[in-house]
């Protein structure tokens, strides 16, 4: 689907504007279509930025060009001369992807053997109609919420199913932890949300952009401690009464992960399982400490899991207000 669009944009780009540098009576015509497609990047703001270069390359181009024409004459030797020249310097300006197709102008005045007003306005006028046709249809861009939401969804699916595992692991008999199985397809979904999120950014400063940003970035703050909880459970030996606590904040973590979630409850249910903890009787092996000190590590983690997705909604509620006192 993706690359259906950008093939019909190339091509509307190209026919709209070799149609229009036609009407208005261009001269090689055919690279406006050229410059409108070298302007098509992937996001808005990549077409700006990309505009915004080769302007700046264009009209270095045209004056390195004219000044090397008009002392040194027209010559294929001198087209090579005005590359050697030009190129580094766009490179200091980070302009230099945008030397092509400036070179295609700077050649029209090598076969017209002219650098006249006429001439510099006709390729000014290419560049002009190229990049803006180009910005025009490029600001159609499909929506990627429904994609983004289902990601949403899947990110949370995935820790859900972590956090349910971590607590089985603390309940079950005998049994041998080699790790979250779901981890990995967490990090897949949360890299897949965040680069969608950052494409959907660039075409659209929306308050949805904002949110999912502020969301995706909690998540993964959450997946690195996820990580954390994961490599500190592979520690623990067998099954004690004193896991039976945390495994079960575990599991209520993960039935209240939904976005609604401020946080707040997990925040008090986590301190009596702190408070039940420091009431247990001191660790009377090497063993038992050892394995105190691990179950401290992901109580730790999980209080700043907890947090993270409290300082989220906070945040969130702030945005509302200021959204709301905006609109009044």
């Amino acid at each position: 689907m993706e690359a259906l669009l950008k093939a019909a944009k190339y091509a509307v780009v190209t026919f709209l504007a070799v149609t229009i540098a036609n009407i208005v009576g261009l001269e090689y015509e055919i690279s406006a279509g050229i410059i409108a497609i070298f302007s098509l990047a992937e996001t808005n703001r990549a077409t700006i930025q990309y505009i915004e270069r080769i302007t700046l390359t264009m009209v270095l181009s045209l004056i390195i060009a004219s000044v090397l024409f008009s002392f040194l004459g027209f010559h294929v030797w001198i087209f090579a001369l005005y590359l050697l020249i030009t190129y580094p310097i766009t490179v200091q300006f980070n302009s230099h992807q945008a030397i092509a197709p400036c070179a295609v102008a700077v050649s029209h005045l090598l076969q017209e053997q002219s650098v006249s007003v006429d001439w510099m306005f006709n390729e000014f006028l290419l560049l002009v109609i190229g990049t803006g046709v180009a910005f025009l249809v490029n600001l159609y861009q499909p929506k990627r919420l429904d994609q983004i939401e289902n990601y949403k969804e899947k990110v949370e699916e995935d820790m859900k199913a972590i956090l349910t595992e971590f607590a089985d692991y603390l309940l079950a008999d005998d049994a041998v932890y080699e790790g979250s199985i779901s981890l990995v397809s967490l990090q897949d979904h949360l890299r897949e949300a965040i680069t969608l999120v950052q494409t959907e950014g660039e075409n659209r400063l929306t308050d949805n952009y904002f949110y999912y940003r502020e969301y995706f970035d909690m998540r993964e703050a959450q997946t690195r401690l996820l990580y954390e909880m994961d490599e500190s459970l592979r520690e623990l030996g067998a099954t004690s009464p004193e896991y039976e606590a945390l495994a079960e904040f575990l599991h209520h973590t993960s039935d209240k992960l939904h976005e609604k979630n401020t946080g707040i409850r997990l925040q008090e249910d986590l301190k009596k399982v702190e408070v039940a903890y420091q009431e247990t009787p001191l660790p009377q092996s090497r063993a038992e400490f050892e394995e105190r000190a691990v179950l401290y590590e992901v109580l730790l983690d999980c209080r700043k899991f907890v947090q993270l997705k409290k300082d989220f909604a906070r945040r969130l509620r702030f945005m509302h207000v200021k959204r709301t006192l905006k609109n009044d």
